[in-house]
């Protein structure tokens, strides 16, 4: 039976301004991960209680799927670029609907020299998965707009995307290790990262 997607993701993409404000309050990440350190709420820059309850489960959810706590220390004194690859690899971990959305769209648009990439490429994609994934079929219009919208966003915001094209980008070298020793080298192709470009980081 095939793992049933989840598209939470579809009311928040990466959260950093969100993440921001959790990991740098939290005093021992390991312990955070545990659920046996607790955060402040109030600390998250959102308005209502119930929004900030619900951001709070999500940045847990994604930091656990992650795992590793190395990551979490080198977010906290990351620049902005290297703390989007961070979330971008924990999104990527937490729904798995995005990193097949690339490896099975955007890489093929990407390899072909094809680089416009749009809302239509990733409606056509649940399409397509809709006969093999009952929880995606019947999606309302209005349900499949958002999570189109995030998905994007998601891909502009670790600047793979500027606008509707497709960019490859520079990233850490050293998160990009850690990904792999992680034991995740399929997130280097996520990056639109070529065959040489991944076993240069891999043998590293």
């Amino acid at each position: 039976m095939k793992n049933k997607y989840q598209t939470g993701y579809s009311t928040r993409s990466l959260m950093i301004k969100e993440f921001d404000a959790i990991i740098s309050s939290v005093n021992d990440i390991g312990e955070f991960i545990a659920g046996r350190e607790k955060v402040d709420i109030n600390i998250i820059p959102v308005n209502s209680e119930n929004s900030k309850k619900k951001v709070l489960a999500e940045v847990l959810k994604r930091v656990r799927n992650v795992g590793n706590k190395i990551f979490w220390n080198l977010f906290l004194n990351a620049n902005p670029e290297d703390k989007s690859l961070i979330l971008f690899y924990a999104i990527c971990k937490s729904y798995q609907l995005i990193p097949d959305f690339v490896l099975d769209v955007v890489l093929n648009k990407w390899y072909n020299m094809d680089y416009e990439l749009s809302s239509y490429d990733f409606k056509n994609f649940i399409y397509k998965l809709s006969d093999t994934h009952p929880e995606l079929e019947g999606m309302s219009d209005k349900n499949l707009s958002n999570i189109s919208g995030a998905t994007l966003k998601v891909l502009r915001e670790v600047g793979m995307l500027k606008k509707n094209t497709l960019v490859q980008v520079e990233y850490d070298q050293q998160i990009l290790k850690e990904i792999v020793n992680n034991g995740d080298s399929w997130f280097l192709e996520v990056l639109l990262l070529n065959e040489n470009e991944r076993k240069e980081i891999i043998e590293a």
